[in-house]
């Protein structure tokens, strides 16, 4: 008996270092997953790091069972650490070429934006024709519809990059643009952005560009990438089922009312 017992203690022994030094395969990371979020998309994505978009993307991963942390930063840096692979994923890209086949973006959108061009001129027009000798401004590193990467792409347009849409519609208040492209939405409102930006009369809406779907764009370059894609899809879905997506939505919308209309809040006193 005593044989056997030492017979079974190497095995044993085995064992219990096979569990400690390789653990399971599929068991859950407990890391958090490091996601940039845009510190100048309000409504959406905010400088204090509440937004929208951040909290459909914190909800759907809590659905999902992961931890994560998002880490404010400027988009163009976002972009740049998203294609990098240095962080697993970025809050919140457009679907375009651009972004090349090490970035996956998940089937279902955070929000669809509209690209429009924004301008004090009297022009009705999006055509090239309208805007010969223009200088049209864009913010640096995002992604708009195709048609207005088109318009700007033709000759005797000048493009002026911003670092967010509030300095481009000051400077287009400025004199210093003649047109301004915006990603506008029912969230985040023409009225909104121009509150927003402090103008003291807002620029009229020249025409609309087209339609662009706004995502958090994972990277396959990261190691948790692909996992972290398919967490927050099926957490995405979950927290949509539930109506927890209805739900923050619904917050941000009276949030914003409220912001619009405080006269109708005041309280005699």
């Amino acid at each position: 008996m005593l044989q056997q017992f030492r017979g079974a203690m190497p095995k044993a022994l085995a064992l219990a270092a096979m569990v400690l030094c390789c653990p399971a395969t599929d068991a859950a990371p407990t890391a958090p997953l490091v996601i940039d979020v845009e510190d100048a998309a309000a409504p959406w994505s905010q400088a204090d790091g509440s937004g929208a978009a951040n909290e459909i993307v914190q909800t759907a991963f809590a659905h999902a069972g992961r931890k994560i942390l998002l880490r404010v930063v400027p988009y163009a840096r976002c972009k740049a650490e998203l294609l990098a692979g240095s962080v697993v994923g970025c809050v919140a890209v457009g679907g375009d070429e651009a972004m090349g086949r090490q970035v996956r973006l998940p089937k279902t959108p955070l929000y669809r934006v509209t690209t429009v061009l924004v301008s004090f001129r009297k022009v009705d027009s999006c055509d090239a024709a309208a805007w010969q000798g223009a200088t049209i401004g864009r913010v640096n590193g995002y992604e708009y519809a195709p048609r207005f990467e088109q318009l700007v792409r033709q000759p005797h347009i000048d493009v002026s990059v911003a670092l967010s849409e509030t300095l481009a519609l000051r400077m287009l208040a400025a004199g210093r643009m003649d047109a301004v492209a915006l990603q506008l939405d029912p969230l985040k409102t023409l009225d909104f952005v121009v509150r927003d930006a402090g103008l003291a009369s807002p620029p009229r809406v020249a025409c609309e560009l087209g339609p662009l779907d706004s995502h958090i764009g994972f990277s396959l370059q990261h190691p948790d990438g692909a996992r972290a894609l398919a967490d927050f899809e099926r957490g995405h879905a979950a927290a949509m089922a539930d109506g927890s997506v209805a739900r923050i939505l619904s917050r941000w919308r009276e949030r914003l009312l409220e912001q619009t209309a405080p006269e109708k809040n005041d309280k005699p006193r």
